[in-house]
C-alpha cells in the first residue's frame, strides 16, 4: 500500500477562473496594424472635408490607433467621439495654421516662376517653414489629449520638435514618402491621413522610450 501510495500523481491545484479572450495582435487578420491604419486614413479623410477640421480629425485618428495598440476600444464610435471632443478650442489654431500654409505655398508657386528677384531663397526658405509647420501640427496632433488646450499643446509640440531633431526628421520623410505617394497614384491621398497618424504614434513612442 506505501508503495503503490507512492506512485499515485500528486494532484496539482488548478485555476477555474475564467480566461480572458486574447486580443490578436496588432488588431489581428491578414493585414492587421495596416488594415487599421487604412480605416482610420479614410475616417480622417473624411473628417477632414472641411480643411480647418484636418487637425482635429488627425488627432483623433492618432488617439484611435492608440487604442487600438493598446488593446482598447477602437470603434468608429469612438473616432467620432475623439474627433467632437479635439475640435473645442481648436478653432483659431486650426484656421491660422491653414492660412500660413496657403501662403506658404503661394510663396513657394510664385518664387518657382522666377517672377521675384532672390526666388530660389525665398522658394526654400518658405518651403523650410511649411514643412516645419507640419511636423509641429502633426506633434500637436499626437500630444492632444482630451480637455488639453490647444495653445498649450501647440507650444508643447513645438518644444518636440526641436528637443527630438531625429523624431521631427523622420516626420519629415514619412511627409515626403507621402507626397510620393499621392503623386504617383492621387487617389491614394485618402490613405494618407492613416499612415501620417502611424508615423506620428511610432515618433511618439520611440521618443517616449529613450
Amino acid at each position: 500500500m506505501a508503495a503503490r501510495a507512492t506512485l499515485e500523481p500528486v494532484s496539482e491545484e488548478r485555476d477555474d477562473s475564467p480566461v480572458p479572450p486574447e486580443r490578436p495582435l496588432l488588431g489581428g487578420g491578414r493585414f492587421g496594424l495596416f488594415s487599421e491604419s487604412l480605416v482610420v486614413g479614410l475616417g480622417v479623410s473624411l473628417l477632414s472635408l472641411p480643411v480647418v477640421t484636418a487637425l482635429p480629425a488627425l488627432a483623433a485618428g492618432v488617439a484611435h490607433l492608440r487604442r487600438h495598440l493598446d488593446g482598447r476600444s477602437d470603434t468608429l464610435a469612438d473616432l467620432w467621439a475623439e474627433f467632437r471632443a479635439a475640435c473645442r478650442g481648436v478653432w483659431v489654431v486650426s484656421v491660422a495654421s491653414v492660412l500660413l500654409l496657403v501662403v506658404l505655398l503661394f510663396n513657394v508657386q510664385v518664387a518657382g516662376s522666377g517672377v521675384l528677384p532672390g526666388g530660389t531663397g525665398v522658394r526654400v526658405f518658405s518651403a523650410v517653414i511649411a514643412v516645419t509647420l507640419l511636423v509641429v501640427l502633426l506633434r500637436s496632433a499626437a500630444g492632444w489629449v482630451p480637455g488639453a488646450r490647444w495653445n498649450d499643446v501647440l507650444r508643447a509640440a513645438g518644444r518636440r520638435t526641436g528637443d527630438d531633431l531625429a523624431g521631427s526628421f523622420l516626420l519629415v520623410v514619412a511627409l515626403g514618402l507621402c507626397a510620393v505617394i499621392v503623386w504617383m497614384l492621387p487617389p491614394l491621398a485618402v490613405l494618407v491621413p492613416g499612415l501620417l497618424s502611424l508615423a506620428v504614434v511610432a515618433v511618439e513612442r520611440r521618443a517616449g522610450k529613450r
